[in-house]
């Protein structure tokens, strides 16, 4: 991702880069949750990845949203895959029955390499997505998944693991 990112990086003062560290996918974005529910949550977050092995995950393409026109992010696709799918229609069941609001987008694999501030900076940043058409070709293994806590900050977000839950089930 880090080449990706320093491939397109001109100097945009209104492009926020994500730090590779903090690239993720998130399969549920909570919002604001009471400290007395987070166990609730974890218990919910483990049931969810009940029957769910670890699987591979394939990074396809990159792009923006909504568009390269006037993007207002710029990500790296992942190709689809049942057992993600599986996982992330599991947590999203879970968390509903919890009073979760249930999302009404559909879900979108993707990990976001950066968010757009300026309109300027980010036309700019389409047109040369659209020209060097960046590629995101790699394959990984996912074997757990983690409840995170975000914290925006002037820096960016910062994530602390609460807990995190091992894929071990056998998939067929």
């Amino acid at each position: 991702m880090r080449a990706i990112q320093t491939g397109l990086d001109r100097g945009f003062r209104g492009i926020s880069w994500v730090r590779p560290e903090s690239i993720h996918l998130t399969l549920k974005f909570l919002g604001e949750i009471d400290d007395a529910k987070v166990s609730e949550v974890s218990a919910g977050l483990k049931k969810a990845s009940e029957g769910i092995g670890p699987f591979t995950l394939e990074l396809e393409g990159v792009g923006c949203f909504p568009n390269t026109r006037n993007p207002r992010v710029l990500w790296a696709g992942i190709k689809e895959s049942a057992p993600l799918l599986k996982l992330q229609k599991s947590v999203e069941e879970r968390l509903s029955a919890m009073g979760f609001e249930a999302e009404d987008r559909p879900f979108t694999p993707h990990l976001t390499l950066c968010r757009v501030k300026s309109a300027q900076d980010g036309r700019a940043l389409g047109r040369l997505v659209s020209e060097a058409k960046p590629e995101a070709k790699t394959a990984f293994t996912v074997s757990s998944f983690a409840f995170m806590k975000s914290v925006l900050k002037p820096s960016g977000a910062e994530y602390t693991p609460i807990q995190e839950f091992a894929l071990t089930a056998q998939n067929n």
